[in-house]
C-alpha cells in the first residue's frame, strides 16, 4: 500500500485557527487529490500547537492514464481534388505530433471531422504530490496570518520545518523559504531531531519524543489523568461541564500532563461561579467539587512532565492573587444600591445614536411589557422590573474584571438586593439563546425580556443603517435574529413580527429617538428575517418546496413554522400533487387580477355555483384550522375541492365575453387561490 505524509512544523498556533486549519487542510487535500486524479482510501490530519499535517494512505503508484480525444478541420477542406492532405490536414497532423495516415474521421452533429485519440501518460505520484502539497498548504487562510523575515512569507505562524515522504523517499519542494525533508522534531523541551526513515514508525516516534500527534488523541489522555486525580483524591471535576476547557488544553499542549493544586480556602466564600470563571477562563485550570462543594484545589496541565512544584507554585501564586482582587472587587459590587447602578448605566454609552445602556434598559422594561400584554401575561410590573434591571452588572467591578459573569453577576447581585426570582434570574438568563444552537431560557420572563432586547438591537441597528453586509455583522444581528424566531418558534407565540417592529420602533420614538427609522429598508428587513427562518427549517430537514412556499409568511415565525412542516408532509402524497394541479389552474388565471369583488347572484353554470357552494364550507373549516394553527387539518380541507375545481373547468369558460361575468368570475377565482397564501405562496410548491 502506497502512502504519503507530510508535516508543517510552526511556531505556536492560536487554538482559534485549529478547527480551520482541519477543515481547510482536509477539504483542500481531498479536493486537490481528485482533480489531479489520484484515489486514495483513507487521509487523516494530525494537528498540535507547533505542526499540522496529513497521512495519506492507499495511493496509486501513478496517476490513470487519460483518453483524450481532439477534433480537426471539417473532412470537407482536408483532401484536394486529387485527393491529396490538404495544408488544413497537415497542419493539424503536426500540431498533434502523429502523421497524417493516424489521423481518423469522425462524425460530429452530422458532419464528418478530423479526429485523433490521445493518451496522456499519468504522471508518478510523487511527481504530483510535489505540486499538490505546496498548492493545499498554500492556498489556506487565516484569520490573522503573521509575516516574517523581510516581509515576503505569510502564514499562520512562521514555518520551522516541512516534512514531506511518498512512502519512504522524500517529496521534494521548497515552501516558505523551506526546503522538505525527511527531518521532524519532537517536544520542544523534551524532544530532540527526529530522522524519519520509515513512514509507518513516524507517528510512533513522535510519541517517544513526547509528542501526541492527534488532537482526539491528547483529549482523551486529559480526560484520563483527571479521572485519575478525581479517583484517588475522592472528589469530582465535571469534565461534561467543562468540555470546552478539555478542548482549549488539548490545543495548546503537545503532551498535557496533569497535575493537583490548591488555593486559599479563604476566598471559598465568594460565589462559586466567580471562583470557577477566574480559575478556568483566566488559569485554563478545572476547580475540583465533593458533594456538589466547592473546594480549594483545581486541576492543571503543564505541556511535558517532571516539573509539577514549580507549576503548582507558579498556577497558586497567580490564581490566590485573581481571588483576592475577584474578593475585593465582589464586597464592593454588593454595597452598591440599585439606583446607583442605574445611575451609572446612564454614563455608559451603549451605542451612539442608541444612547446609553439606561436608555435601552428603559427601552427594554417597555417592550416588554408591550409584548407581554400581546401574550395576556397578568403581573406586568414584575416584567418591567426584570426588563429594567437585565443589565445592572454592567458597572460592576466584577464584570470589568471578569466579562464572562456578564449575567450571571446580574443574577447574583439582584437576589443580594432582595429581588424577586423572576427579576434576578432575568438577569443571566435573557442573554440565552447565547448561540444559533444554545437552549432558550426555561423562564417565561426572560424570554420575554430577551425577546425584548433582541428586537430593540434589531430595529435600532436597521434604524440607523447599520445592517449587516456580506459576511460582516459586527452588531450580532444575524445571531439576535435567530434568538427571536427561536423564542417564539419554541415558545408558540403566535406573535406578528410587524407588530414587534411597529411597537419596538414606537419606544424609540417616544422615547427622544427620532433619527430611527425603518423607512425603505422593509424589503432588506424582509429578506434578513427569511434567510434566518430558512435555515431554521433546513436544520429540520424540510424540503426547499416548503421553505421557498412559506417565507411569504415570514413576519408570522410560528406559523410558517407549522405550516413548513405540515406542508413537508403533504408532498410526499399524490393527493396532494393532484390537488397542486387543479389549484395551479385557479391560481394561473386569476394571479393577474386585481380584484377579489365577486357576486353570487352572477355565476351562471350550476358547476360554478357548487364550486362557489364548496368554497364557502370549506372557507369556514378552513379558517377555523387555521385559526387553532392546525396545518394539517386546513390543507386536508382545501384538497376537497379538487373534484369540484376539475368539474369547473371542464364545465365554465372563464374568459366570457361578458364583462360582468368575466370580471366575476375571476375575482371569485382570485378568492379561492387566496385562500391557499394563509399556507404559503402555492407557486413555490409547482414542480417541473
Amino acid at each position: 500500500m502506497n502512502k504519503a505524509l507530510f508535516e508543517i512544523g510552526v511556531e505556536d498556533l492560536p487554538s482559534s485557527e485549529f478547527d480551520s486549519i482541519v477543515e481547510q487542510l482536509k477539504s483542500n487535500l481531498v479536493e486537490s487529490l481528485e482533480r489531479h486524479k489520484l484515489s486514495f482510501n483513507n487521509l487523516d490530519i494530525f494537528i498540535t500547537p507547533r505542526r499540522f499535517g496529513a497521512y495519506i494512505e492507499g495511493l496509486p503508484l501513478k496517476q490513470e492514464d487519460q483518453k483524450e480525444e481532439r477534433k480537426g478541420p471539417p473532412k470537407s477542406i482536408c483532401f484536394d481534388k486529387q485527393h491529396q492532405p490538404t495544408k488544413a490536414l497537415e497542419g493539424f497532423a503536426k500540431s498533434m505530433g502523429v502523421p497524417v495516415e493516424n489521423i481518423q474521421f469522425k462524425s460530429f452533429n452530422g458532419s464528418e471531422y478530423a479526429y485523433i485519440e490521445l493518451v496522456k501518460i499519468g504522471e508518478a505520484t510523487k511527481k504530483v504530490l510535489e505540486n499538490i502539497i505546496p498548492e493545499v498548504v498554500t492556498k489556506m487562510t487565516f484569520k490573522k496570518p503573521m509575516k516574517w523575515g523581510t516581509g515576503e512569507f505569510s502564514f499562520v505562524r512562521p514555518v520551522h520545518w516541512v516534512l514531506a515522504l511518498y512512502n519512504d523517499e522524500i517529496i521534494s519542494f521548497e515552501i516558505f523559504g523551506k526546503k522538505s525533508s525527511n527531518i521532524s522534531f519532537g517536544h520542544r523541551f523534551f524532544g530532540d531531531k527526529i530522522i524519519v526513515n520509515n513512514i509507518d514508525a513516524f507517528f510512533e516516534q513522535l510519541r517517544n519524543q513526547y509528542v501526541l500527534p492527534f488532537y482526539e488523541e491528547r483529549i482523551q489522555k486529559i480526560k484520563k489523568e483527571i479521572n485519575a486525580i478525581e479517583i484517588e483524591n475522592k472528589i469530582t471535576v465535571s469534565i461534561e461541564e467543562h468540555e470546552d476547557l478539555v478542548q482549549e488544553v488539548a490545543k495548546m499542549t503537545e503532551y498535557p500532563t496533569a497535575v493537583l493544586g490548591s488555593f486559599n480556602e479563604k476566598n471559598l466564600f465568594l460565589p462559586p461561579e466567580i471562583v470557577t470563571v477566574t480559575i478556568k477562563h483566566h488559569q485554563r485550570s478545572f476547580v475540583a467539587s465533593k458533594e456538589n462543594k466547592l473546594l480549594n484545589l483545581y486541576i492543571s496541565f503543564q505541556d511535558g512532565f517532571g516539573r509539577e512544584q514549580n507549576v503548582v507554585s507558579g498556577y497558586t501564586r497567580v490564581i490566590n492573587a485573581r481571588l483576592d482582587d475577584a474578593a475585593f472587587y465582589f464586597e464592593d459590587d454588593m454595597k452598591a444600591e440599585i439606583e446607583e447602578r442605574l445611575k451609572e448605566l446612564s454614563e455608559i454609552t451603549y451605542q451612539k445614536e442608541l444612547g446609553s445602556y439606561r436608555d435601552k434598559v428603559e427601552r427594554i422594561s417597555r417592550i416588554s411589557e408591550k409584548i407581554a400584554q400581546m401574550l395576556n401575561f397578568k403581573d406586568l410590573n414584575i416584567v418591567k422590573r426584570a426588563g429594567l434591571l437585565c443589565k445592572i452588572d454592567i458597572p460592576s467591578k466584577v464584570v470589568y474584571e471578569f466579562p464572562e459573569l456578564q449575567g450571571v453577576m446580574g443574577r447574583i447581585y439582584l437576589q443580594h438586593k432582595g429581588e424577586e426570582e423572576d427579576v434576578y434570574l432575568t438577569a443571566q438568563d435573557h442573554y440565552k439563546p447565547v448561540s444559533e444552537y444554545d437552549e432558550i431560557s426555561t423562564n417565561l420572563i426572560s424570554n420575554i425580556v430577551s425577546l425584548a432586547d433582541r428586537l430593540d438591537d434589531l430595529v435600532g441597528y436597521f434604524g440607523i443603517n447599520k445592517i449587516p453586509t456580506g459576511s460582516k455583522d459586527p452588531f450580532g444581528l444575524r445571531r439576535k435574529t435567530f434568538g427571536i424566531l427561536r423564542i417564539l418558534i419554541t415558545l408558540e407565540w403566535d406573535l406578528n413580527l410587524n407588530d414587534l417592529f411597529n411597537l419596538t420602533l414606537q419606544t424609540y420614538l417616544e422615547t427622544n429617538n427620532q433619527n430611527i427609522s425603518l423607512e425603505g429598508k422593509e424589503e432588506i428587513l424582509k429578506e434578513f428575517i427569511d434567510n434566518r427562518l430558512a435555515t431554521i427549517l433546513e436544520r429540520e430537514n424540510i424540503s426547499k418546496e416548503a421553505i421557498n412556499a412559506v417565507l411569504i409568511n415570514s413576519f408570522k415565525p410560528l406559523r410558517a413554522y407549522l405550516a413548513a412542516k405540515s406542508l413537508d408532509e403533504f408532498l410526499e402524497k399524490e393527493e396532494f400533487q393532484d390537488f397542486l394541479i387543479a389549484f395551479q389552474r385557479v391560481n394561473n388565471i386569476s394571479k393577474n387580477h386585481s380584484s377579489l369583488d365577486y357576486q353570487g347572484r352572477l355565476f351562471v353554470e350550476n358547476e360554478e355555483k357548487i364550486l362557489f357552494q364548496k368554497y364557502l364550507e370549506v372557507k369556514t373549516r378552513f379558517e377555523e384550522y387555521i385559526k387553532k394553527l392546525d396545518y394539517s387539518g386546513a390543507i386536508e380541507t382545501l384538497l376537497s375541492l379538487k373534484k369540484d375545481i376539475d368539474r369547473y373547468f371542464d364545465n365554465v369558460f372563464v374568459m366570457s365575453e361578458d364583462e360582468a361575468i368575466r370580471l366575476n368570475r375571476l375575482g371569485f377565482l382570485k378568492s379561492l387561490a387566496a385562500l391557499f397564501y394563509d399556507i404559503g405562496d402555492i407557486e413555490r410548491l409547482y414542480k417541473g
